[in-house]
């Protein structure tokens, strides 16, 4: 059930990321791998998540674990596994951090034993793996009852929440009565940003350490205007291309995408992209809506993961449908200007490059989240110096200042608002340029794996 996943190949362009981030922080980086080094002493820092594909986390520690290993530090990956009912409670767990009752169902004395059951499974694999001076970084709710269940068999372990609300209600209650009470042997704590710090957990030790990107992932690559062409040409929003067959990553290229349109962008028109899964926190059928009665000019492409190959997620094709038949009820001549775009995900690289090249394609990168913990999409298009509008919440208030760096509704359930925004980019009152450079420049200084780095040295650092 627990597996170990594999990274042993060092952080590619190590030298590259060492010239991004210039010599102080390289320095700072180098003594923050010195301390953790030295915390462990001869031991290993052990992350531990419920997937290795898919998902901020996972993106994230792909990244992490090749760093560490170039800069000296021992780390390992484990991912625990379990049955469907453990799963049921834990996406019911998620949906509730959220702040939303999800399906309904209880988190009561049965859901605790499911779960606690299948991680005691879990932690019975890793009895002749962990040593004594290893510590653990335990990621989300799916390994929260691994404090309790681990805590004597190594030096420490932390918690990291990378989701939260930003106002408490009853279901995130809900949520929190369940898991807080395995939380008290933590030596640590670690969230995305402090709004999502439930008040409950005030007298344990907490560190703020946001996410990151990395410049060099296929997600996040420098792709030329070629690379980008050939991409929308796979995805069908553009005529194909003519010249020598795909090169380097973009042989990658070879399952089909699933394009619902009836029309797609005309040269020099407005390219506006929202990247997410299908979700109902992610509101495509709004982002829809307040794109078909606000804006005039432009071309709306909704991107999200084709559903039909994502067996564990069914809520995602129910999302789907929805946003179809949304598209079904618009006027003919606005329906000619959106494109409902399903990325396979057979293949990881494949997918992350198409996003990437979708991103770098848009005039505007929108992300009207209901609700987000901190909203990597958006961390992903800034870092491409494109203009984002966002809803308000989460960690992309962290991200984006209202006005510098993108723009911001504060209420996302306003559609006129929001597109009323989307309508000022699409019409070029907005000064694009300007503003997505300082959005990178934002990344760069804050959301690189760096920070994690130093971060984590913080955490980690008992003196």
């Amino acid at each position: 059930m627990l597996t170990i996943h594999r990274t042993e190949r060092e952080f590619d362009h190590l030298g590259e990321f060492f010239d991004l981030i210039g010599p102080e922080r390289t320095r700072r980086l180098h003594d923050a791998a010195a301390e953790i080094a030295r915390r462990l002493d001869g031991g290993t820092l052990w992350h531990v998540n419920s997937t290795a594909a898919g998902g901020g986390v996972a993106e994230m520690l792909h990244i992490l674990l090749p760093l560490y290993r170039s800069l000296g530090v021992r780390a390992g990956w484990l991912v625990v596994g379990g049955d469907g009912r453990f799963f049921e409670v834990t996406k019911r767990l998620g949906t509730a951090l959220y702040g939303s009752p999800g399906d309904g169902g209880p988190l009561g004395p049965a859901e605790q034993t499911a779960y606690l059951d299948v991680l005691s499974a879990n932690a019975g694999e890793t009895r002749e793996l962990l040593g004594r001076r290893d510590i653990l970084l335990l990621h989300d709710h799916q390994t929260a009852g691994l404090v309790e269940i681990l805590g004597g068999e190594v030096s420490a372990v932390y918690w990291r929440c990378h989701v939260g609300v930003d106002e408490e209600g009853p279901a995130s209650d809900a949520a929190w009565d369940f898991l807080a009470p395995f939380l008290s042997g933590a030596r640590g704590l670690v969230f995305s940003v402090p709004w999502h710090v439930p008040r409950r957990l005030g007298d344990h030790r907490v560190e703020i350490v946001p996410p990151f990107v990395s410049p060099f992932s296929a997600k996040n690559r420098v792709l030329d205007e070629g690379d980008v062409r050939t991409c929308l040409a796979h995805c069908g929003l553009s005529a194909p291309t003519a010249g020598p067959p795909a090169r380097g990553p973009l042989r990658a290229l070879r399952h089909p995408v699933r394009l619902v349109a009836e029309g797609t962008p005309n040269p020099g028109e407005p390219s506006l992209v929202q990247v997410s899964r299908w979700d109902r926190l992610k509101d495509m059928d709004g982002v829809l809506a307040a794109f078909a009665a606000h804006v005039e000019k432009g071309y709306l492409t909704l991107a999200g993961p084709d559903p039909l190959g994502i067996q564990d997620d069914v809520e995602q094709g129910v999302w789907f449908d929805r946003c179809l038949a949304a598209w079904r009820e618009l006027p003919p001549a606005t329906r000619r200007r959106v494109g409902l775009l399903c990325l396979p995900m057979a293949d990881l690289e494949e997918n992350a490059l198409l996003v990437n090249a979708l991103q770098r394609s848009a005039d505007v990168v929108v992300q009207k989240s209901l609700a987000e913990g901190f909203g990597l999409t958006v961390t992903e298009a800034m870092w491409k110096s494109r203009v984002v509008v966002a809803s308000a919440v989460g960690g992309i208030r962290e991200q984006i200042t209202h006005g510098e760096n993108g723009l911001l509704v504060a209420d996302p359930a306003d559609l006129s608002g929001f597109g009323t925004l989307l309508a000022r980019v699409a019409a070029g009152e907005v000064d694009t340029g300007g503003m997505g450079a300082r959005a990178r420049l934002k990344v760069l200084r804050d959301f690189l794996p760096d920070r994690e780095v130093i971060g984590t040295a913080r955490l980690l650092d008992d003196r």
